[in-house]
């Protein structure tokens, strides 16, 4: 049974007791000289007993402070991953030959945000080449960027504007405290083996812009070892899969072929026909579908499959929704039906209309 911290009133009533034991004609009235004294007292004394409870939640990391896990954390090596910046490929254009240098910079037309070429590129006989770049501010807030940039020096020959040739991915913010203790009762309660399925799955996490990971052990035969990894916006970029890779390489104490790569997104849209209770419109409906769906089908890993029924659950579950009746799809839904791709299924829209 847990220890519970007596109240200030406890504590007060225990002094006035004790005086009137040692002294039976001594006045412990609320406006007596002994009444004041002890209060203060017990104040005192009630200060200390929470401070005790503050320093016993301090001893276990689940129910520490912030600033005390991340110091547990830090004395078994488990280290708050930095933010990363987001990264794209860019299309350039200009003269045969025209050469753009590493550190080139790059500014976006909508937002201003600056950009750095991460590697040089020169411009081939088509009159176009491709350049990574990568974002100078850090976080998740540029993922999903598109459209134009503009280099600040263009080298004399090439074009002054540029476009994104896919959107931008890999941006991740500050690591939350919360997922820190995850990884620190993780390693407490799987300690370092060498080489262990969850070893994998903890080295990579480890790594800056890695927020979940897939081990897949033997996929490719005997010795070898796929790690499937995912970034909190999405896909992880090319530089964090390569990183990822070379941390685990030097983790790793044993023989192993590793593989580290990204699933394969499945995107998924949903229909259906609902009932909708008097004062409801679909429009608003529609909107808190939408929401819901994207949470259903977020919360998704990577190789799991999405069960129809899930989706006539969630629709269920809505305000004003009577009946329903899905659409599309109209069987389960499996991350991917190629057996060599790992699958990973996100949300599309899902569209509602009125049963009739």
């Amino acid at each position: 049974m847990a220890y519970t911290f007596p109240s200030l009133e406890s504590i007060l009533a225990g002094i006035l007791r004790d005086i009137r034991n040692l002294q039976d004609e001594a006045d412990i009235g609320t406006d007596s000289d002994h009444y004041i004294r002890s209060s203060a007292v017990a104040a005192a004394i009630e200060g200390l007993y929470q401070k005790i409870g503050w320093v016993y939640r301090q001893i276990f990391p689940d129910t520490a402070d912030k600033e005390e896990v991340i110091h547990a954390a830090a004395i078994r090596g488990v280290l708050l991953k930095d933010a990363v910046a987001a990264t794209g490929s860019v299309a350039l254009t200009g003269a045969v030959g025209i050469q753009l240098l590493e550190g080139a910079t790059l500014k976006h037309v909508v937002t201003g945000e600056p950009f750095a070429a991460l590697s040089s590129a020169t411009i081939g006989t088509d009159g176009a080449a491709t350049v990574v770049v990568e974002a100078q501010t850090v976080g998740s807030a540029l993922n999903d960027l598109t459209g134009d940039l503009v280099l600040t020096s263009p080298p004399l020959g090439m074009d002054s504007t540029a476009t994104f040739v896919d959107p931008t991915t890999g941006g991740e913010d500050l690591e939350e405290v919360e997922s820190l203790l995850a990884r620190l009762l993780d390693i407490i309660q799987r300690p370092p083996a060498g080489g262990a399925d969850y070893d994998y799955e903890r080295w990579a996490k480890e790594v800056d812009g890695v927020t979940d990971a897939l081990v897949l052990p033997k996929r490719r035969g005997a010795g070898t070892v796929d790690v499937v990894i995912t970034a909190g916006a999405g896909l992880p970029s090319a530089e964090v899969i390569d990183s990822c890779l070379e941390y685990i390489l030097s983790q790793c104490s044993v023989i192993a072929d590793v593989w580290v790569y990204a699933p394969t997104i499945r995107p998924v849209n949903s229909t259906a026909l609902v009932e909708l209770a008097s004062g409801y419109s679909l429009a608003e409906v529609q909107v808190a579908a939408q929401k819901a769906y994207d949470s259903l089908l977020g919360a998704l890993k990577p190789r799991e499959p999405l069960k129809r029924s899930q989706i006539e659950a969630m629709l269920s579950n809505l305000a004003g929704v009577v009946d329903r009746s899905v659409t599309t799809p109209t069987s389960n839904v499996v991350a991917s039906s190629d057996p060599n791709l790992v699958g990973w299924i996100r949300p599309g829209t899902i569209t509602l209309g009125l049963m009739t």
